[in-house]
């Protein structure tokens, strides 16, 4: 404009007044809609700075959420104080309603005249949302898994305490000497050693249960070496059993044959005993010398009914299901060899007892 006007200066031109009127309002716009475009320019620096600042604070917020939740899926392997850290993280949490309540109240506000800028800003709110109601379900979930471990965990100890109580007296048990003597101890061990075996049928199912707790655990708990610990129950008290059920026939075995062994060694003290009463009754010396010759032919037939029962008792001696080392040292082999011992010398005795009898017999 000022070139024209110069031009027309410089061409010794009177410039009209006209015209001159119409540049002034020219330039006059041209000044307004510079100061606009300025005015413009400083908006839009100010939107972008905005929006960007929204941005940030977005970006704070789903990193603080994102620890937050990261904290939530953390196990522990103490209930009490996750418990505790579990009611800070669910009070920060519900710090974020607000913020992202006022954010969101913002960021609409802001769209309403910066439709361009706002649009991407909205969405980015959408997955923040999303992110916070996560964490809200994530928080209510660890919640109500952490008021329920602390159940799951005390069952699981109690299990274990009975479980390690049975595998200390079946140590006690399987590593203890086997008593011997008699019928009736091996039958008392025998019910002790089915008794203890009757009680493991219940551990098989007491390992499953303390499987489905560590399972119910795992989400919130430590449970590696717990599971190892299930585990390791489970081998040994299957090698307990193992020991407890050969044990246990062996003790039926041995019951079996010592009652047999010692049904025999009484028939055969029986036997002795009404042979030495008879052996040794005063009545026979007021009998005649015939009626006493044929007491003691008698007596000796009877005498000869003792092999079979000393045989009997050998039979069943020999038969026992016992250790070798230990049979030596029984004392009821020790009293079957004694009544062995008395039968032959109550049959030798008898037979000299006769052979005396015999000669004056002989001579009348």
């Amino acid at each position: 404009m000022s070139e024209q006007k110069n031009k027309y200066l410089g061409l010794y031109t009177i410039l009209p007044s006209e015209l001159s009127l119409q540049l002034a309002e020219v330039a006059l716009d041209l000044g307004t809609i510079h100061d606009q475009i300025q005015d413009k320019v400083k908006e839009v620096e100010q939107d972008k700075a905005t929006s960007q600042e929204f941005s940030q604070q977005i970006q704070k917020i789903a990193k603080d959420l994102t620890t937050i939740l990261t904290q939530l899926r953390a196990k522990t392997d103490n209930l009490v104080q996750a418990t505790t850290e579990q009611k800070v993280l669910g009070e920060e949490l519900n710090g974020y309603n607000v913020k992202l309540m006022e954010l969101d109240e913002a960021v609409q506000k802001f769209s309403e005249h910066n439709g361009q800028l706002g649009k991407p800003l909205a969405k980015k709110i959408g997955k923040l949302s999303e992110l916070h109601q996560q964490t809200i379900r994530q928080a209510e979930s660890r919640l109500s898994q952490l008021s329920q471990a602390a159940s799951h965990l005390e069952e699981y100890n109690e299990t274990l305490e009975l479980i390690l109580k049975w595998i200390d007296k079946a140590k006690i048990l399987v590593h203890g000497k086997i008593a011997w003597n008699s019928a009736n101890q091996l039958r008392e061990q025998y019910i002790s050693h089915q008794t203890m075996l009757e009680e493991s049928e219940e551990i098989h199912n007491d390992l499953e249960a303390m499987t489905e707790k560590l399972q119910c655990l795992a989400s919130v708990y430590y449970t590696e070496k717990m599971s190892q610990q299930v585990a390791e129950l489970g081998r040994e008290t299957e090698e307990l059993r193992q020991v407890i059920k050969i044990r246990l026939q062996n003790l039926h075995d041995a019951a079996k044959d010592m009652r047999k062994f010692e049904t025999e060694l009484k028939n055969l003290q029986f036997a002795l005993e009404q042979a030495q009463t008879t052996l040794t009754s005063p009545e026979v010396g007021r009998l005649s010398l015939k009626e006493q010759l044929s007491h003691r032919q008698h007596l000796l037939s009877e005498m000869e009914s003792l092999k079979p029962k000393v045989h009997a008792v050998q039979i069943c001696q020999s038969a026992l299901r016992i250790p070798e080392d230990v049979v030596t040292n029984l004392p009821l082999c020790h009293a079957a060899l004694h009544l062995q011992e008395e039968a032959s010398r109550l049959q030798h005795t008898a037979i000299q007892q006769y052979n005396i009898m015999q000669a004056p017999c002989g001579h009348q």
